[in-house]
């Protein structure tokens, strides 16, 4: 009797543990993640945070955030339910979804999530922001413009705001307007990188020497990227023509590029471009375009152009074979078909 006794009060025990949970709003006993690669002292703590306070659903956010890092997508909406489950008002949580889906490149169901967000609180700047990205990319731009103007009633000086005004001008071709949203999102942030990329972009294409300082600046806000960098080199590369000094500036971008990646062959290759193209440095232009094919055979372009720059020294067989191997990885390479043509033909 005293056995059976014991067991009954284990399994009262158990009954009165998933009453307290559930009536928590849990459903169920918090679920501790593991991770597959061994030890992980960050998910360990965020599983502790959650077994110390399972009825904060702010703890499952926070986890779901490093699952989404390290692409546990299903993971990170389990988690994002159960703090729906505790608290289905939050329009964090919505967005929260919206930008695990968006990761995955399920725009759907990422648009879904950001207005689940708006409808829960139309006050909530974040996914007002989020909605509105979207709506620019479906071209709802009268849509897109008035989420964001709720936005700024909430926020005025949110810079995040501005810089989605910014896109929303630029898709629609007002540059000018466009121009004048990413300054003023600078402005309100000048640790602001995507702003400061995109005017540069947008001033570069009008021929405009600000790009290089924008370019600079952003550069100063991340020095290791190789994004910014490859866009500078190559406004200056392309305005050359300008001025000449632009070709050893440029020169000198692709030089710190190879620093940070020495695997990133475009560089190779645009620096044997200028010194073929407009330095006439063509010992140095096979260096380039030599590095470039080391890192990436299949490079039917550098094939080419190495082989100009042999023909411009009258290395008529060593252009011929390039000429050859470019129209061997591509054999409708026109440019490589009338250099081989020039060859046989003279």
């Amino acid at each position: 009797m005293k056995q059976m006794q014991k067991v009954t009060i284990a399994l009262i025990g158990i009954v009165i543990t998933t009453m307290i949970w559930t009536a928590c709003g849990g459903g169920s006993a918090p679920e501790m993640m593991s991770s597959a690669n061994g030890p992980d002292a960050t998910l360990d703590s965020l599983n502790q945070a959650i077994k110390d306070e399972p009825d904060n659903y702010k703890h499952y956010i926070s986890r779901s955030r490093y699952l989404s890092s390290k692409q546990r997508f299903a993971d990170a909406i389990r988690d994002l339910d159960r703090a729906l489950g505790l608290d289905s008002m939050q329009a964090e949580i919505y967005v929260e979804k919206g930008e695990v889906y968006w990761m995955q490149k399920d725009v759907k169901s990422a648009y879904a999530q950001y207005k689940k967000s708006v409808e829960k609180n139309n006050q909530y700047v974040p996914g007002l922001i989020k909605t509105a990205s979207i709506e620019i990319v479906l071209n709802n731009y009268d849509q897109a413009l008035k989420y964001l103007d709720a936005a700024l009633k909430v926020e005025v000086t949110n810079p995040e705001v501005y810089y989605f005004k910014g896109r929303l001008f630029k898709t629609k071709g007002d540059t000018a307007t466009a121009i004048s949203s990413y300054q003023t999102a600078v402005e309100l942030n000048p640790q602001f990188y995507d702003a400061y990329v995109e005017l540069a972009l947008l001033v570069a294409n009008q021929k405009n020497d600000l790009a290089d300082e924008y370019y600079k600046t952003a550069i100063g806000v991340r020095p290791r990227s190789v994004e910014v960098w490859y866009n500078r080199a190559m406004f200056l590369q392309e305005n050359g023509y300008r001025k000449a000094e632009y070709y050893t500036r440029s020169l000198a971008c692709y030089d710190t590029i190879v620093q940070i990646d020495k695997n990133f062959s475009a560089a190779y290759y645009n620096k044997g471009y200028i010194y073929c193209t407009y330095l006439n440095e063509y010992t140095k232009a096979i260096e380039q375009f030599t590095k470039a094919i080391g890192l990436y055979p299949s490079y039917f372009q550098a094939y080419y152009s190495r082989g100009v720059c042999y023909e411009k020294m009258n290395n008529r067989k060593l252009a011929l074979a390039d000429y050859e191997q470019a129209l061997k990885i591509k054999p409708d390479y026109d440019d490589a078909a009338i250099g081989k043509g020039r060859i046989l033909g003279s």
